[in-house]
């Protein structure tokens, strides 16, 4: 299930609330332990859409929707956990963010991510998706609204307020800043808008920063009456900034197994000091890997709970499936069964050994769910299972 930043924290929170102040590592390892904490490390990458069009990347402004056409709609995912967007009719909003990329919105999407954001690479034709999906609020309300910085020295808030043909205007430190808005297909009833602005950015995803102390978001109506007040705001670009900074960091993990596109799944860590995002890719002969998506992110060290809860999928020829799991402990030998296989393996993180991701291959795509984990010491003892996870 995805979940909020916000969320995560209050999970976390609610797992230490009765913790003294001076609670060791031990003891919030212990607790994870009993309580499956790994649930919490889950996360959504960004999507990677190729697009197979061109455009003029824009200069970073306050401005309003690019004149330029619309991308065609023959839109392929290159890694898709979550919905592709048809971006035929979306809404180009003519800020730059960074040196290449175009910050847009589509014009549909779905009831469970809402409607996406993200950015558009002409020269790569892909569109990266930001963390928060559009959805329109209750009569009054504005949605979380989304922030990112644009690499220019710009901070953009965009969200969606209930009501049609509303006016937005955003206030930060001092200063009053008229959003760009308009409607769309996806979200009857309700006003999308974006504005950029100078002022104190929300601090990235994780971290504690801004925002501007009087930041405020002000809805009107045409004849300017104050519809709507308020807004929480949330960081949205943090996945997407650990992604351009991050470095690989231990070695690539090839499984030998054969992918439904003829390539062998690879996987490797990529991120920093502090935390890495697990990836996954294939890889066809000699060259490099074409990343999938992301299974996860994890602290550095890991927590060495065992098996992290959720199971990892991905298509094999002839509609089977390779199953992943993870697991983080004193393990020697990491297996998975299933009712149906054609083989497993296990590869282990040569910068913290203690992880493996362990996998089963030729899972009849029925038994999936039925795949269980099992952990053994090198007395061949069992110390920990899957089940439950």
């Amino acid at each position: 299930m995805m979940r909020s930043i916000e969320e995560l924290r209050r999970a976390m929170r609610d797992e230490t609330a009765d913790l003294a102040p001076g609670v060791t590592f031990a003891q919030v390892r212990q607790r994870a332990r009993r309580r499956r904490f790994a649930g919490l490390f889950a996360f959504a990458a960004g999507v990677l859409v190729p697009i197979g069009a061109t455009m003029t990347v824009l200069s970073a402004g306050p401005g309003g929707p690019s004149p330029l056409p619309p991308p065609p709609s023959n839109v392929a995912p290159v890694m898709t956990p979550l919905p592709v967007p048809d971006l035929s009719e979306a809404v180009r909003t003519g800020i730059a963010y960074g040196p290449d990329e175009e910050f847009f919105i589509a014009a549909t999407g779905d009831d469970m991510n809402g409607v996406p954001a993200g950015f558009y690479n002409a020269a790569t034709g892909q569109f990266r998706r930001l963390e928060l999906g559009l959805m329109t609020p209750e009569p009054g309300q504005f949605s979380v609204i989304g922030e990112f910085e644009d690499r220019h020295g710009g901070i953009v808030d965009y969200g969606v307020v209930r009501g049609a043909g509303l006016r937005v205007e955003v206030t930060a430190d001092g200063q009053r800043v008229d959003a760009t808005s308009t409607e769309l297909p996806g979200l009857p009833g309700a006003t999308v808008f974006w504005a950029r602005r100078a002022g104190i950015a929300v601090g990235p995803t994780g971290a504690v920063g801004g925002p501007s102390p009087d930041l405020a978001f002000t809805a009107r109506d045409a004849a300017g009456t104050v519809v709507a007040t308020g807004g929480y705001v949330q960081r949205t670009d943090g996945q997407l900034v650990i992604a351009d900074t991050s470095v690989q960091i231990g070695d690539l993990m090839p499984t030998g197994v054969i992918l439904a596109d003829g390539g062998k799944l690879v996987l490797w860590f990529s991120g920093d000091d502090r935390g890495t995002s697990l990836l996954a890719g294939s890889v066809h002969g000699a060259g490099a890997p074409t990343e999938l998506r992301g299974l996860g992110r994890y602290a550095r060290p890991p927590f060495d709970i065992g098996f992290y809860g959720g199971r990892q999928e991905f298509d094999q020829p002839g509609g089977t499936k390779v199953v992943l799991l993870t697991y983080v402990g004193p393990a020697t030998e990491v297996t998975l069964t299933a009712p149906t296989s054609t083989g497993h393996g296990s590869v282990r993180w040569s910068a913290h050994p203690q992880l493996r991701i362990a996998w089963i291959a030729g899972v009849a795509a029925q038994d999936t769910a039925n795949v269980t984990g099992v952990a053994k010491d090198a007395r061949g003892t069992v110390i920990g299972t899957s089940e439950g996870r």
